[in-house]
């Protein structure tokens, strides 16, 4: 009886990262997810060691450092105010959890636009269209990204919508994910083509 306490107690609390059916649908996601951007990481490798027009001029400077660490940073706190409203809602608080998971949502909303900004940039500042290979290859990584960032916030609207009935942490769990995709990609895409001080 007291382990089925337990049991109940950690599902309720969200300690338990495969405790529902929810999450565990949520990690098989990841694992796919994984899948295909490991796939896409490969494939930008494989560009880059191949393609002769490779920008020979870095194309990011310190502005794009900068947009980098508030991205970044707009992307952690969506995730951990998620986690947040996880807890929140619990505990039996759905306004609490609400409010959390508004600061979520506005998080990644804030992630994607200057995710468009860094485009607009490369794209019409840089006069790197998408027919070159380090344009082709930055696009399709974190256009990738971009895509399934907009299917996590539309999942924390659903989540939004009935704290008390969506498990929360599910969601949360992939907005870790992206996260960690997210530093991947700046490790495998900016810090590479980045002269912070070109524009100082």
């Amino acid at each position: 009886m007291e382990r089925v306490r337990a049991t109940l107690t950690r599902q309720r609390i969200g300690i338990g990262y495969a405790a529902t059916p929810t999450r565990r649908r949520t990690l098989v996601l990841i694992g796919m997810n994984f899948a295909c951007f490991a796939a896409l990481a490969g494939y930008t490798i494989y560009v880059r060691t191949t393609a002769k027009d490779w920008p020979i001029a870095p194309p990011f400077e310190f502005g794009n450092l900068l947009m980098v660490f508030a991205m970044a940073m707009a992307a952690v706190c969506g995730s951990t105010t998620m986690v947040a409203g996880s807890h929140s809602a619990a505990k039996g608080n759905p306004e609490e959890a609400v409010r959390w998971i508004a600061i979520a949502i506005s998080a990644w909303l804030v992630f994607l636009f200057l995710e468009c900004v860094e485009w607009a940039n490369l794209m019409y500042l840089k006069d790197l269209g998408p027919e070159t290979p380090f344009s082709s290859s930055f696009l399709l990584m974190t256009g990738t990204h971009w895509l399934a960032v907009i299917a996590c916030t539309i999942w924390f609207t659903f989540a939004i919508a009935d704290v008390r009935r969506r498990d929360i942490l599910a969601a949360a769990l992939y907005s870790h994910f992206l996260v960690i995709w997210w530093i991947v990609i700046v490790i495998l895409l900016y810090l590479p083509n980045m002269n912070p001080l070109e524009d100082l």
